[in-house]
């Protein structure tokens, strides 16, 4: 087969729409013209398909120009060939999402989901209601290869490790926030450093997300914590926090957001902490995919500020 491929490399595009014209109409130079050459051209371009080919392809007869059995066997894999092509070469422009059936796939760790899924939903179920939408949780390790094999077609955070042959867009800049019970003593008058560093902290697995450098941000400015509780999801902890003297620190929007339905009180840190970036990520690969636009544009519309 490798051989039998190789004797086809000098074709060109041109030629073989030249054998599929020609077996069409039975005339040279109408065939020329379909495909935009010159009369000269093309009876150039039969020569040299004859040599390359070893073949005659088409015979003058008294009813046109008609193939050999092995010009009328090449032009009929020829079409279906030139169809296929043309068909792929077409499929690259269009998205229609109100007719769309695709699956989306979007990487989100727990507390992404808390915050954007029920507004991104009910857009996604107005603009495009064929659509569905399955969310996975964040891999610990190289979540950019999952983008870049088209697994995942979005990924939404704060990942440190999402980098090769991403492409990005800010949705926003998020602040640190500390996070107890409403009623807890030590923090009565408001957060100082010495109740920070005093009271027992319950921490979150950071690994790939900004709060894994959370404790060495502390540590710059002389400050550790106290860890008492560590937990692998950020959804279990105001109710940890609201029965008991634990300290959390978790970002402003989250916090806000626990704290409008469980007795919490927030406070900023108790030194300047950076702010930190909340980011949609997608691949190279699939910059100009029209599906892939769509669905950034449309998280992004609702996100962005």
């Amino acid at each position: 087969m490798y051989a039998t491929l190789r004797s086809f490399g000098s074709l060109y595009i041109n030629q073989l729409q030249l054998i599929n014209a020609l077996a069409r109409s039975g005339n040279l130079s109408d065939a020329a013209e379909q495909i935009g050459l010159s009369q000269s051209a093309a009876s150039h371009a039969l020569t040299r398909l004859r040599s390359e080919l070893n073949d005659p392809l088409f015979i003058r007869t008294s009813g046109g120009m008609r193939p050999t059995p092995y010009g009328a066997q090449l032009a009929a894999s020829l079409r279906n060939a030139l169809e296929a092509l043309s068909q792929g070469l077409g499929q690259h422009s269009t998205f229609v999402p109100a007719t769309s059936e695709r699956k989306f796939k979007i990487l989100m760790n727990d507390i992404a989901q808390m915050l954007y899924l029920p507004r991104f939903r009910d857009k996604l179920s107005s603009e495009a209601p064929g659509v569905t939408l399955q969310v996975e949780p964040a891999p610990l390790k190289a979540p950019h290869s999952l983008l870049e094999s088209g697994e995942i077609d979005l990924a939404v955070g704060t990942y440190t490790r999402v980098v090769s042959g991403c492409k990005q867009r800010l949705m926003y800049r998020e602040h640190y926030s500390c996070v107890v019970r409403q009623d807890h003593p030590l923090f009565r008058d408001g957060m100082t450093v010495e109740a920070f560093q005093s009271v027992g902290h319950i921490v979150v697995d950071p690994r790939g997300y900004v709060h894994e450098k959370l404790d060495r941000l502390l540590a710059e400015q002389n400050i550790v914590r106290k860890v008492e509780l560590a937990v692998p999801y950020l959804v279990s902890l105001p109710w940890v926090i609201a029965s008991s003297d634990l300290l959390a620190t978790m970002s402003s929007e989250v916090a806000d957001a626990f704290s409008s339905y469980m007795p919490l009180k927030t406070m900023p840190p108790p030194v300047d902490l950076p702010a930190y970036s909340i980011r949609v990520f997608w691949h190279e690969r699939f910059h100009n995919d029209p599906a892939n636009v769509w669905l950034r544009n449309l998280f992004l519309d609702l996100f962005k500020h």
